[in-house]
């Protein structure tokens, strides 16, 4: 079953509403976080959880001087992103939950047996990432799957190569469902592929334990952005 909606993600989803419906427009200013829990009749605390959210969503961003901003640059129908079915929020958050075991071991492990030919060909989808990024239209779940899978074939581990290639129609699936709201927010993006370089870069490196925190790192960004859906 899914989790209760938190007070932070419903406030999420209403401050994205306003954003779309114009009440807070492209470069304006928000509202402090005591007039936000105001607003919302919550204490200060869900109101950061809520904040984080769209932060990590690319759609607003703090600035020197203090705080928090709406992107100049959002795109038209913004809400349409998140409208999803019941059963494809549970595929989501289940298949969230096996990346979370899964992906940060593969990073250590990749890190300790990758062999040359392994880390070009990570060089080579993370380029084919890039260059997807750069086109609008263009998701780069081809790219980000292809990524992840790289380096599971890099643990040499046969039971997680398996594991993966079972789980690729619903991980195509849902990656699709995710990317699609990164389309029109270049910061984003931007964001995003610097996750996956942060993750290649210590394994190039032969760096077990950092390849993982910067796989934990990924993921913890993608589940903020996983609460608005």
């Amino acid at each position: 079953m899914m989790q209760k909606e938190k007070v932070s993600q419903k406030i999420s989803r209403e401050l994205l509403v306003m954003i779309e419906n114009g009440k807070f427009p492209p470069g304006s200013k928000l509202p402090t976080e005591l007039e936000l829990a105001e607003l919302f009749g919550v204490s200060r605390m869900p109101i950061r959880e809520a904040l984080s959210v769209l932060r990590a969503m690319g759609l607003i961003s703090s600035q020197q001087g203090g705080g928090s901003y709406v992107e100049e640059i959002i795109p038209s129908s913004l809400s349409q992103h998140f409208h999803i079915q019941k059963a494809e929020g549970e595929s989501i958050q289940h298949l969230f939950e096996m990346r979370k075991i899964l992906e940060p071991e593969a990073a250590f492990l990749a890190a300790s047996r990758r062999t040359a030919n392994e880390l070009e060909r990570m060089r080579e989808v993370l380029k084919w990432m890039e260059e997807d990024f750069i086109v609008k239209e263009k998701t780069g779940r081809e790219a980000d799957f292809e990524f992840h899978r790289t380096i599971i074939q890099a643990t040499h581990n046969s039971v997680m190569i398996l594991m993966l290639e079972n789980l690729s129609t619903l991980y195509n699936k849902v990656l699709e469902i995710t990317l699609k709201q990164n389309v029109g927010l270049a910061r984003k993006r931007e964001i995003v592929y610097k996750e996956h370089e942060n993750i290649f870069l210590a394994i190039e490196a032969e760096e077990p334990e950092l390849a993982k925190v910067q796989s934990i790192i990924h993921l913890k960004n993608v589940e903020r952005k996983l609460q608005l859906l």
